[in-house]
């Protein structure tokens, strides 16, 4: 990956008249390094990880817009706020990248010329479910289920500048992630102290910075056995 595609997340945060021919740069459509080609789940990427990959998608969502000259019906401007057409775009993307390595079967790229039919379909039915167009965007009515509070009826919202919602949607992606990175951490690190604490109240140790144990002192790696509280 090329310097300026490094540096590219950051320069869309405030985007010009050419963010859009930005956004397509060929260097963004391919990871900046060598990897195994594996599945996304964006349900439990990391922070670091999920930035990567978000801009990635978007790199490969407008070349797939630009090649197949795809229509807002298949591929609307933001669909980077349904989840179902994320799922969806990071499924054909992985797909891709797949069917075009090095080592891949030469009749890859046609299997997923096949892939891209299929998916250009239910692209369609997503979209027409979600009820987003080129020029506005609501968030996809959901079902409510006996029992469960009545979900408010989605104003949709005039689409003006698609490049910089997704700058600011990854943003606050990437914050919600972060948060909660630091908050299991916090929970990992009380965890842990807890049962330090235990162990020396159990072998009739100080307490006093158990918290932060000196090298040398009792640690979490002390198996269930030795503890005998």
């Amino acid at each position: 990956m090329s310097d300026d595609a490094q540096l590219f997340p950051a320069s869309l945060a405030a985007p010009g008249p050419s963010g859009v021919a930005a956004s397509s740069d060929a260097d963004l459509l391919l990871p900046a390094e060598p990897e195994p080609v594996v599945p996304i789940n964006w349900n439990t990427l990391d922070a670091d990880r999920a930035e990567q990959e978000w801009w990635q998608l978007d790199a490969f969502v407008y070349w797939l817009r630009d090649t197949f000259g795809l229509t807002p019906q298949e591929l609307p401007p933001m669909w980077h706020r349904h989840p179902e057409l994320v799922w969806e775009l990071s499924a054909l993307r992985t797909s891709w990248l797949a069917g075009h390595a090095e080592d891949a079967h030469p009749g890859a790229p046609l299997m997923w010329l096949r892939d891209l039919g299929d998916c250009r379909r239910r692209l369609r039915d997503w979209v027409q479910r979600c009820g987003t167009t080129l020029t506005e965007d609501r968030p996809t009515r959901l079902t409510t289920w006996p029992g469960e509070e009545a979900a408010t009826s989605p104003t949709p919202a005039t689409v003006t500048d698609r490049a910089s919602d997704f700058a600011i949607f990854v943003a606050d992606d990437i914050d919600r992630r972060r948060r909660i990175e630091a908050e299991a951490q916090v929970e990992i690190e009380q965890a842990r102290a807890e049962r330090v604490a235990r162990l020396r109240r159990a072998w009739g140790l100080p307490t006093t910075g158990a918290e932060d144990p000196t090298p040398g002192s009792v640690t979490s790696d002390v198996t269930d056995e030795e503890d005998r509280s």
